[in-house]
This record gives structure tokens, C-alpha cells and sequence, in this order.
């Protein structure tokens, strides 16, 4: 080991002291758990974030509904295979049966005494196996019914993540779409420009019609008004002479 590698350990053992057992480390776990804890609440209030810890919590429901899937296919494996030993020994009980009706038939009580040795050990493993079989049927049902809550639970699980991630995402559109409407409504500065130029449009007509007033009552005016009355009568004198004169002809 070298000497730096030395001094790197000790400084490490010092900080995992000072983070296990005094104060200031107790300050600093409390510290960095409040951090972790809001960071995981900011996290969790997004889409994104809510798929993450459903995925992780269904990850786990699946490993557990797989374990319970294996463990009631064991058992049920093993619930088959005490039946078929059941059914072979009682098979093997029927013959031997008939072996010692056979050898008391002929008289033959030795043989037939052996063939009864067997049977009982027959008979204690029928009985062994009915009492396994008994207790694998009642394993099987528990096996199967924790199977079926857990793959329930996790459908759920499944059905409730498709759920609020579809909620939070249109919310989520909605608090968008109000953001943007709020902006559009305060900040738009092209909105702020045509009030200008409408504010600047009334002014323009204000003073247009001001000055329109000011002009019939002026002087200018009232002289140009007076000329053409003037002409007016003069062509009116000069059309009736005419008149005046076709009517002589």
C-alpha cells in the first residue's frame, strides 16, 4: 500500500466518523435527507418522474408475482408426482394382495408372510404420501391464491400508473396553456404596440376633425363660400337672359 493510498483511507475513515457520530454529521444527514426528500417530491410531481417510481414499484410487484408463480408451480410439480407414487403403491398393494391369496391358496405361509412385510411397508408409505399429498393440496391453494392477489395487485398497480401519468400529463397541458395565456395577456408586447397605435389612430381623428371645425369657421372659408354664392347668381342672371331672349325669337 502506498503512502497516499494510506492517507486517502484515513481521511475517509475521519469523515465516516464525523458523519456517524457527531454533531455536525447529524446535521448533515438531516440535511441531505431534506434535500433527497424535496428533490423526490419535485421529481414525483412530474410525468416523467411518476413513470420512474411506478416502473421501479412495478419491477418489484413483477419479481414478486414471478416468485409466487414459481413457488406454486413447484409445489404443484411436487403434489403430482405424491399422487402418482400413491397411485403406483396402491397398485403395488393390490398385487401384493393377490401374491398372498395366491401362496395362502397353495398353502405356502413363508412366502406369503414375506409378501405381508412388504405390504406393510407399502401401507406406511401410502399412508406417508396421503398425508404429504393432504399438505401439498393446502400449499398449492395458499400458493395459488398468493399468485393470484399478486398478480392482481400488480395489474392494478399497472392500470393505476396508466391512470395518474395520463392525468399529470393533461394537467400538466392545461397549466401550460394558462401559462401561455397569462403571458400572451401581460407580457405580449405587440399587444401593447397596437394600443399605441389605436391610442394614436383616436388622437389623429380628434385632431383631423378639430381642424376641420377650425377651417368652416374661419375667414378663408367664409370668403370662398361668399365667391362661389357670387358666381352661382351670376350664372343664374346669365341663364335667364338667355331664357329671356329665346322667348323674344
Amino acid at each position: 500500500m502506498s503512502d497516499f493510498q494510506f492517507v486517502l483511507i484515513i481521511i475517509i475513515a475521519i469523515a465516516a466518523v464525523i458523519l456517524l457520530f457527531t454533531t455536525v454529521g447529524k446535521q448533515l444527514r438531516v440535511k441531505f435527507k431534506g434535500r433527497a426528500d424535496e428533490l423526490m417530491n419535485k421529481d414525483a410531481s412530474t410525468p416523467e418522474g411518476a413513470k420512474d417510481y411506478y416502473n421501479a414499484a412495478i419491477m418489484e410487484k413483477q419479481e414478486f408475482y414471478q416468485k409466487a408463480s414459481q413457488s406454486f408451480a413447484e409445489v404443484s410439480g411436487r403434489l403430482d408426482a405424491a399422487e402418482k407414487d400413491l397411485y403406483q403403491a396402491q397398485k403395488d398393494k393390490n398385487k401384493i394382495l393377490q401374491q398372498i391369496n395366491s401362496c395362502l391358496d397353495s398353502n405356502d405361509e413363508d412366502t406369503a408372510k414375506q409378501y405381508a412385510m412388504r405390504k406393510v411397508t407399502l401401507d406406511e408409505k401410502i399412508e406417508v404420501l396421503k398425508n404429504t399429498i393432504n399438505e401439498l393440496k393446502a400449499a398449492k391453494q395458499q400458493q395459488q391464491e398468493i399468485r393470484d392477489q399478486a398478480g392482481k395487485s400488480l395489474q392494478e398497480l399497472r392500470e393505476e400508473k396508466e391512470r395518474v401519468v395520463f392525468q399529470m400529463e393533461a394537467d400538466e397541458q392545461i397549466i401550460d396553456l394558462h401559462n401561455s395565456m397569462d403571458s400572451l395577456s401581460i407580457n405580449n408586447e405587440s399587444e401593447r404596440m397596437l394600443e399605441k397605435v389605436r391610442e394614436g389612430a383616436k388622437k389623429k381623428r380628434q385632431h383631423a376633425e378639430g381642424t376641420k371645425i377650425a377651417y368652416d369657421s374661419s375667414e378663408q372659408a367664409m370668403d370662398i363660400r361668399l365667391k362661389k354664392s357670387e358666381r352661382d347668381r351670376s350664372a343664374q342672371n346669365v341663364l335667364d337672359e338667355i331664357k329671356r331672349q329665346r322667348g323674344k325669337s
